[in-house]
C-alpha cells in the first residue's frame, strides 16, 4: 500500500527540468480557430440577450435556467473550459438537486450534459479535434459495464437494479465529458480551480451558518443540517446541499489537499488567498459535520500529500500552525465522537455502546453474509436494500425496520456485485493511482512542475476519498465519477505533454548534430 501512495520518486526536484522544453500554457492551435463561428456566437448571444425579458415574462422561473444554459452552451462551443467548469460546479455543489428539492425547478444537470455532448460533436466536426484519453477510459468503462449488466440480469428486484444501472450510465457519461474537455494542462488547472471554487462556496456558507448558529436559514438550499441527540448532548450536524453529513464530509476531504497545494505552489498571490479561504472553510465545515470518518480522511489526505514531497520546513510549519488554529474551532462534542472510535479497538469489554456503531456493524455484517451467499456476482445492483431486513432480523443488532445501505463502499460492491465487480473496480482504481504517479513524473520531465504538484494533490484528494469509502457507501456516486474523470484526464494530459517535450528535445538534438 505504501508503494502505491508514495510512488518511485522522492521529490520533483530530483529531476532536472532546466534543460527540458517547457510546454506553453496555451490552447492547441486547432482550438483557437474561432473566426466566423466565434462571430456567429457573438451575434447569436446578443440576439438571445434581447429575448431574455420576453422569456422571463412568458416562462417565469424556467427562463432563469433556460437562458443561462443557452448562453453557457454558446460559450462552451468557443470556450470549452466554460462548459467544463459549469459541469464540475453543478455536480459538486448538487445545484441541480437543490433547484429540484427547494424550488421545484426542473433538472439542469441532465440538459447541461446533453448540451455538452452536442458541443463535443460540434467541436469535433468544426475544429477536427480528436478526443484524447477516451480509449483507455472507455475500455475500463466497457469492462465495468459488462459486470454491471451481469449483476443487473440476475437481480431479484429488477426495478431497483435498473435504476442503479441508469444512474451508473449517467455517471459514466459525465466522466467521459470531463475527460474530453480536459485536453491540455491549462484546462486541467482550470478544472482544479472550479473544484476549489465549489468547495469555497459550500464551505463558506456552512461555516458561517454554524458559527452564527443560524439554523433557521437554509441559505438557498445550501445550508442543510440535521439535529442529533446523543445522551445529554444535542448537536447540529451540517449536511450542506447533501442529505447526509458523512457524505458531505467525504466530498470535502478531496478538496482539502488540493486547496493546500495551491497555497503552497500557486504563483498568483490573490489565488493563494482564495485557496487559503477555501481550505479554512472546507476544514471547518468537515469539523461541523461531526463526521469521524471525515476527520480521519482529512488527516490521511494531508499526510499523503506531505509524503509525496521532500521535507520542506516552511510549508510544513505553516500547515502545522494553520492546523493548530483551526483545531481551536473543533467542537467539544466532536472530540468526544472522535474518542468514541476507541470502542472499536479490541479490549476486555467487547460491548459496543455507540448506537451508530451498532447500526453500521449490522449493515456491514449483512453485506458480508450477502457476499458469502452470492460470492461470484453478488445479490444484484441496488438489491442490498431489498435484502437487508432479511439478514438484519437474524443478526438482532439493528432495531430499525427501513431499507438500509452498507456503511462501506467496498462491502457494498462485494454484496451487490460479488468478487467479479470488486476485482474490476480494484483494477480501475489501481490503474488510476499508478497512472497519477506516472503523470506526476511526466509533468516534471516536460518542464510543467506546477502541474506535477497539482497531480500530486489530486492523488492525495482521491486517496482521501477512497479512505473515507471504508466508512461510507456510494451515495452521490456522480461526484466520485467526476473525480475519476479529472484523474484520467490528468494522466492523458501528462502523457501528451511528455510526448511533445520529447519531440522538441529530439528536434533540438538533431539541430545540434
Amino acid at each position: 500500500m505504501s508503494a502505491l501512495f508514495r510512488g518511485g520518486h522522492a521529490d520533483f526536484g530530483d529531476v532536472m527540468s532546466a534543460q527540458q522544453p517547457v510546454i506553453s500554457d496555451t490552447v492547441p492551435r486547432s482550438a483557437r480557430k474561432v473566426d466566423w463561428l466565434g462571430l456567429f456566437i457573438v451575434i447569436l448571444s446578443v440576439a438571445l440577450s434581447a429575448l431574455i425579458a420576453v422569456a422571463v415574462d412568458q416562462l417565469g422561473l424556467i427562463a432563469i435556467l433556460v437562458v443561462p444554459a443557452a448562453l453557457m452552451f454558446l460559450g462552451a462551443i468557443g470556450k470549452p473550459e466554460l462548459g467544463l467548469a459549469g459541469l464540475l460546479i453543478i455536480t459538486y455543489t448538487q445545484l441541480s438537486n437543490v433547484g429540484i428539492v427547494h424550488f421545484g425547478l426542473p433538472s439542469i444537470a441532465q440538459p447541461l450534459a446533453g448540451l455538452l455532448i452536442v458541443v463535443i460533436l460540434i467541436r469535433i466536426a468544426v475544429y477536427g479535434e480528436r478526443p484524447l484519453g477516451w480509449v483507455r477510459a472507455g475500455l475500463f468503462l466497457l469492462i465495468y459495464t459488462v459486470s454491471w449488466l451481469i449483476s443487473l440480469l440476475h437481480a431479484d428486484d429488477s426495478l431497483a437494479a435498473n435504476i442503479a444501472f441508469i444512474g451508473f450510465a449517467k455517471d459514466a457519461l459525465g466522466m467521459l465529458i470531463v475527460v474530453y474537455f480536459i485536453q491540455h494542462h491549462g484546462s486541467l488547472r482550470r478544472a482544479v480551480w472550479a473544484l476549489i471554487a465549489a468547495g469555497l462556496f459550500m464551505g463558506t456558507i456552512s461555516a458561517f451558518q454554524y458559527l452564527t448558529s443560524d439554523f433557521n436559514n437554509i441559505y438557498w438550499g445550501f445550508g442543510g443540517w440535521e439535529q442529533q441527540v446523543s445522551g445529554a448532548v444535542e448537536r447540529h450536524r451540517l449536511t450542506g446541499p447533501y442529505s447526509n453529513p458523512n457524505a458531505y464530509a467525504q466530498i470535502l476531504v478531496v478538496l482539502a489537499p488540493i486547496a493546500l497545494d495551491r497555497i503552497w505552489h500557486e504563483r498568483n498571490i490573490w489565488l493563494r488567498v482564495l485557496a487559503a479561504w477555501a481550505l479554512t472553510a472546507i476544514v471547518l465545515t468537515i469539523f461541523f459535520t461531526f463526521s469521524r470518518g471525515g476527520f480521519l480522511s482529512l488527516v490521511f489526505g494531508v499526510a499523503i500529500l506531505l509524503t509525496q514531497r521532500r521535507f520542506n520546513f516552511v510549508p510544513v510549519i505553516m500547515t502545522f500552525v494553520v492546523g493548530l488554529g483551526l483545531i481551536q474551532f473543533l467542537p467539544a462534542s466532536y472530540s468526544d465522537r472522535i474518542n468514541s472510535l476507541f470502542q472499536l479497538v479490541p479490549s476486555e469489554n467487547d460491548q459496543v455502546v455507540d448506537t451508530s456503531f451498532r447500526g453500521r456493524l449490522s449493515e456491514n455484517t449483512a453485506a458480508m453474509r450477502m457476499f458469502q451467499d452470492n460470492p461470484i456476482f453478488g445479490v444484484g445492483l441496488g438489491n442490498y436494500r431489498t435484502n437487508y431486513q432479511d439478514y438484519s432480523r437474524n443478526l438482532g443488532l439493528d432495531h430499525r425496520r427501513e431499507p438500509r445501505s452498507p456503511a462501506s463502499l467496498y462491502l457494498e460492491l462485494l454484496a451487490e456485485q460479488g468478487i467479479v465487480g470488486i476485482m474490476i473496480f480494484a483494477a480501475l482504481m489501481i490503474y488510476v493511482f499508478l497512472g497519477l504517479l506516472r503523470a506526476r513524473s511526466h509533468f516534471v520531465l516536460a518542464g510543467l512542475r506546477d502541474e506535477a504538484y497539482i497531480t500530486a494533490a489530486i492523488f492525495a484528494g482521491l486517496a482521501a476519498y477512497m479512505f473515507e469509502a471504508i466508512f461510507k457507501n456510494s451515495a452521490y456516486s456522480n461526484v466520485f465519477w467526476i473525480l475519476v474523470g479529472v484523474a484520467l484526464a490528468a494522466i492523458q494530459v501528462a502523457q501528451t505533454s511528455f510526448d511533445a517535450a520529447s519531440v522538441g528535445k529530439d528536434s533540438v538534438l538533431r539541430q545540434k548534430v
